[in-house]
This record gives C-alpha cells, structure tokens and sequence, in this order.
C-alpha cells in the first residue's frame, strides 16, 4: 500500500540563483550602451530630417531656393552620416546582439556603409553648391546619390528592429520605415534625373526630391528611436 509523502515542495522562486554568467554585468552594460549610442544617432536623424523639411518648404515657397537647397543637402548628409555612424561604432556588440536571429549580415553591411557614404558625399556637394560652383548641376546629384543611399540603407531597416528585443507595433514601423525608404530613394532618383536633364525647373524638382528624402529619414528615425526608447524603457 503506499503511502504520500508529508513533505512540502520548495518554493523555489524565493531562492536566489545559485550561478550566474561571470560576464553576465559587463554584457548587459555594453548592450545597453549600444542601444543608447544607436537611439541617439536616430534621434540626430529626426531632428536634421525635420529642419531638412523645414528648409525644403521655405525655398519651395520662393525664398533664395538655391541657398535653401544647399542647405537642406548638408542638413541631409549630416543626418545619413551621423545615423549610419553610429550603428558602425557599435558593429561588434551589435553583431553579439543579432548572433540569436537570423539576419542577412551583406544586405546590413551594404545598407549601412552606403548611408554613411552617401551622406559624405552629400556634405561635399552641399558645401561645393554653397560655395557657389555650378549649383544647378550639384544639387539634383546630390538627390540621386541620396535616392542610391535610401534604396540601398531601406533594406537594412528590418534588421535594424531586432535591436528592440521582441516584436510589436513599433517594430513593425521600423520594418515599414524600409519599404518607404526604398519608395522614397526611387523618386528621388528619379525627380534628379529629369533635372539634370532639365525636364523641368531644376531647381524645384530638387527641393521636391530633398524634401521627400527629409521626411522619410525623419519617420525612419522616429520609428528606430521609439523602438530602442522602449528597449530602454
């Protein structure tokens, strides 16, 4: 005949761990200073994209649209370098941090230097346009460098939400701030072509091309920076 045992079970979740990582402090800071350093690159991208759109609208409006196109170049370049920066400073811990998903390590490699790139050479024509040498011709490039670089950096966006830990509505709008990236760097490729081949005033089609591009960085760097905010959270 058996018998039932009088004993009570342990509560175990009272007790303390009995081991932890050695590493386990170290790993966690520098995780966290990468999504610190990553948020703070998108935030600058919110911020350049959104004066970009400011500038943009004032010489659409009529005033000193040259000037105001420079302007809105350099403000762009700045954003895409700073941006694409900063995910390179921290390319180590990110890749400890995507080593437990799966993720396509060229298309984020290839999506990331061609912002940082881009928006280098951006600056370069931004300052070269102010400075007065042949800013007809400057300015629609730089539109269809920085349409390569959104074409190009969209696709790495998806990979980017990973770095907020679990999936929800503001993942997802990093992954769509991807897809409008890659629209927007289409059009603007296309709105620079038609100036350089002067379909068109040259001019406006430049500051219409410019000020898509700064609203689709802007969305892109809120969606990012909400998403590592509430990984900081």
């Amino acid at each position: 005949m058996g018998t039932v045992s009088s004993h009570k079970l342990r509560d175990l979740s009272k007790h303390e761990a009995i081991w932890q990582h050695p590493d386990a402090e170290r790993l966690l800071e520098t995780d966290r200073r990468t999504v610190v350093v990553v948020e703070s690159g998108a935030s600058v991208e919110v911020i350049t994209g959104l004066a970009a759109v400011a500038v943009t609208v004032i010489g659409i409006d009529g005033y000193r649209p040259i000037v105001m196109a420079s302007v809105a170049t350099l403000l762009l370049g700045i954003a895409l370098v700073t941006q694409g920066g900063a995910i390179a400073s921290r390319w180590r811990a990110m890749l400890r941090r995507f080593e437990s998903t799966r993720f396509d390590r060229a298309e984020l490699i290839g999506g990331i230097g061609t912002e940082v790139f881009g928006g280098v050479v951006g600056i370069v024509i931004a300052i070269l346009a102010l400075a007065g040498v042949v800013p007809h011709v400057m300015i629609p490039v730089a539109t269809i460098v920085y349409g390569a670089a959104l074409l190009l950096g969209g696709a790495a966006q998806p990979e980017l939400a990973i770095l907020g830990g679990k999936d929800d509505s503001r993942a997802n709008a990093v992954e769509a701030s991807g897809g409008i990236m890659v629209l927007v760097g289409i059009a603007a490729g296309v709105l620079g072509i038609l100036a350089l081949l002067d379909v068109g005033p040259i001019v406006e089609l430049a500051l219409i091309a410019l000020l898509c591009v700064g609203g689709a960085l802007t969305f892109a760097g809120g969606a990012l920076a909400a998403r590592l905010m509430g990984r900081l959270a």
